[in-house]
């Protein structure tokens, strides 16, 4: 009986773990000014990394924002970025393990504002 209710708990981990939607991480408008792409993203418990490439140079501080069903932000986390004319990096961010990640329903890349 005991390895019958294991193998039924761990089926519904799995199948709740499959059904877990993928949020949409998007770039900002001072990103995208800045001839900034982004070709991948991976979103896993409270880190975001993203694969940037430029076609100029572009420096500066770079915001991910955590925003819930009404676009409001609930989370943020920062690095600095620094891309060199047709560069490319994987740029990781953390955010607080506090945020509630079940809130989050996109993510927002954008540079900090001046």
């Amino acid at each position: 009986m005991k390895k019958f209710l294991l193998t039924v708990f761990s089926l519904l981990f799995i199948l709740t773990s499959c059904l877990e939607k993928d949020k949409p991480v998007t770039l900002g408008i001072s990103i995208i000014d800045k001839q900034i792409s982004m070709t991948s993203s991976k979103v896993e418990a409270h880190k975001l990394d993203v694969y940037l490439i430029s076609e100029n140079e572009a420096n500066g501080e770079v915001l991910a924002k955590a925003l819930n069903a009404q676009g409001l932000e609930i989370g943020r986390a920062k690095v600095l970025l620094n891309l060199l004319k047709d560069d490319a990096k994987m740029l990781s961010f953390t955010f607080d393990s506090s945020l509630d990640l079940d809130l989050v329903t996109k993510y927002l890349i954008d540079f900090r504002k001046q």
